[in-house]
């Protein structure tokens, strides 16, 4: 659980310093806002996995599947594979690491 957690940890501080950046380098106040939220979230969601709460899970589960769709949606867009691309495959493996905790944790009847 706390490998979960702290890869999710990670995930949200990429995606703050990265809507930071966003805003710095772009001038993009929404990058800003969504960096700030989505990161906000996910740190959240982390300290719920770190507790053992299923529905941070979930919620996690939820909130990167979001993220990757926007962030594929970009790179296939504007196919520049920074940030876009990176943040598509980050986030990818977040799902699957994300996908695979919950799958363990379920119990088998």
């Amino acid at each position: 659980m706390k490998v979960t957690a702290t890869i999710v940890l990670i995930y949200g501080i990429v995606l703050l310093i990265g809507g930071w950046m966003g805003h710095v380098k772009a001038a993009s106040t929404a990058s800003l806002i969504c960096g700030l939220v989505f990161g906000i979230l996910m740190l959240l969601c982390a300290w719920g996995i770190a507790a053992g709460k299923k529905i941070a899970q979930f919620a996690t589960l939820i909130l990167i599947f979001i993220l990757d769709g926007f962030f594929t949606y970009r790179f296939a867009k504007t196919l520049a594979f920074f940030p876009a691309g990176m943040m598509s495959l980050l986030s990818l493996a977040v799902l699957i690491v994300v996908a695979l905790k919950i799958r363990k944790t379920q119990k088998i009847r």
